[in-house]
């Protein structure tokens, strides 16, 4: 549609676009341009987004519902429509390029990165899994060496004169050693010095397997009525970080570029006897105390449907005390219930008296036998004055030079479960070979 004014002006419309047709001048006549226009223009030194509207942009930006987009000349001849450049001043000078806020501009694409040259000596890829089975494999192969070390230490005390029997057992907080020694001898600290010499004399046997801190000044720490020591394993003496395996210590900790242990194993060892190191009234009066205890809990326990019988009694030379349960049933099914309802027990007779404290009572209260289990019963006398850490933990990494109050006085309650007898002799019955006619 064509449309003629008086002034020579020639208006033409196409689609939303205007193309206004001047006579030519000498001098350009200048436009008023609301202020709310603006022009969108591509260039190489501002880019918009393509994806996005400018109109809608230009709207959130200014909040102008009069805005136009400009195309370039190339633009142009595809749609077929052209938009003057010259709006701003009239001139036909290069147009200013519009400043737009940083959070509308596109961001600039990402440089081709470089390739990585792949290396001849790396390591073949893995999948997790098959890493963590090797890792587990690892691991097992160490367990068994320093199983190996600890069973041969143990035979070794075994067969001192002074012993009468040694339990040795394992659990998830590794292994433990009940040494019984024979009636009359009272030297505990002379079977704590064979059972560790038993370790490190086992470890030098071993390629692989170390007492942590071997050369340190405390490789054993202090227990209630015996000591704790963990076994290290080295994978390869060239790498390894030999600070660690010697003192016990490294001062590079997550920095030090040796190999540290592969894994480690605690080791704890006591001594099934009675320590009375405190005055005679004072240990004649704890002695009662446990005694005390070791018949409450056997009462208690006769009370369970589950227990059929439950009795206490002294050990010989009154160094300890052992409370035997017989379970209901059968003893295998029930064994370790019957078990969890003694350490209960242990627990609730403990917690009514004022100066009897089971060590350890945080982290490893009970050690296992083969038949049942073992905890040791300390005195308390001033609670502002001890040594928590080896009431609780059961262990006190000072040693000699702790300042605070240990336990004086310290006795064992066994906690045994026996089988019935006619189990013992039905059982006996069925390993014994057929008699024949």
């Amino acid at each position: 549609m064509m449309m003629m004014y008086d002034a020579g002006v020639t208006l033409e419309v196409k689609n939303t676009f205007f193309t206004i047709e001047e006579p030519t001048a000498s001098e350009p006549r200048r436009r008023s341009v609301p202020p709310s226009t603006r022009l969108c223009q591509e260039t190489s030194s501002c880019k918009v987004c393509p994806d996005v509207c400018m109109g809608e942009l230009l709207l959130s930006n200014i909040n102008s519902d009069d805005s136009t987009c400009a195309q370039t000349d190339t633009e142009s001849s595809h749609s077929g429509s052209r938009t003057p450049l010259s709006l701003f001043d009239g001139s036909p000078s290069q147009p200013q390029p519009l400043e737009l806020p940083a959070a509308f501009l596109c961001p600039p694409p990402p440089l081709p990165s470089q390739p990585k040259r792949l290396s001849s000596k790396a390591a073949l890829f893995k999948p997790k899994s098959l890493a963590a089975q090797e890792v587990n494999k690892s691991a097992e192969h160490f367990k068994k060496h320093i199983a190996e070390v600890i069973r041969m230490a143990a035979s070794s005390v075994r067969a001192s004169k002074d012993v009468a029997q040694l339990d040795l057992s394992e659990d998830d907080n590794g292994w433990s050693w009940i040494i019984k020694p024979r009636v009359g001898i009272v030297d505990t600290e002379a079977l704590l010095e064979v059972a560790k010499e038993a370790l490190l004399s086992g470890c030098s046997k071993s390629k692989s397997t170390y007492v942590m801190g071997y050369c340190g000044g405390r490789p054993f720490n202090m227990r209630p009525g015996g000591f704790e020591a963990t076994l290290g394993a080295m994978r390869s003496a060239g790498t390894a970080c030999w600070h660690v395996f010697k003192k016990g210590f490294c001062r590079h900790e997550s920095a030090c570029t040796k190999q540290h242990p592969a894994i480690q194993v605690p080791v704890c060892v006591v001594v099934d006897t009675a320590q009375l190191n405190g005055c005679q009234r004072f240990a004649t009066a704890f002695k009662e105390v446990v005694a005390n205890m070791a018949g409450s809990v056997a009462e208690e326990l006769k009370k369970s449907p589950y227990i059929e019988t439950a009795s206490s009694s002294a050990d010989a030379d009154r160094r300890g005390w052992t409370v035997e349960l017989m379970p209901r049933g059968d003893a295998a099914t029930n064994k370790e219930y019957v078990l969890t309802l003694a350490k209960n027990a242990l627990f609730s007779k403990t917690s009514e008296s004022n100066i009897a404290y089971i060590m350890g009572y945080a982290t490893k209260p009970f050690m296992y036998k083969t038949n049942g289990f073992t905890t040791i019963i300390g005195d308390m006398q001033d609670e502002s004055k001890v040594c928590w850490d080896i009431y609780s933990k059961g262990l006190c990494t000072r040693g000699c030079a702790c300042r605070w109050e240990h336990p004086e006085c310290l006795i064992p309650i066994n906690i045994v479960v026996k089988e019935r007898p006619m189990a013992i002799s039905l059982a006996a019955a069925v390993s014994a070979p057929a008699s024949r006619c």
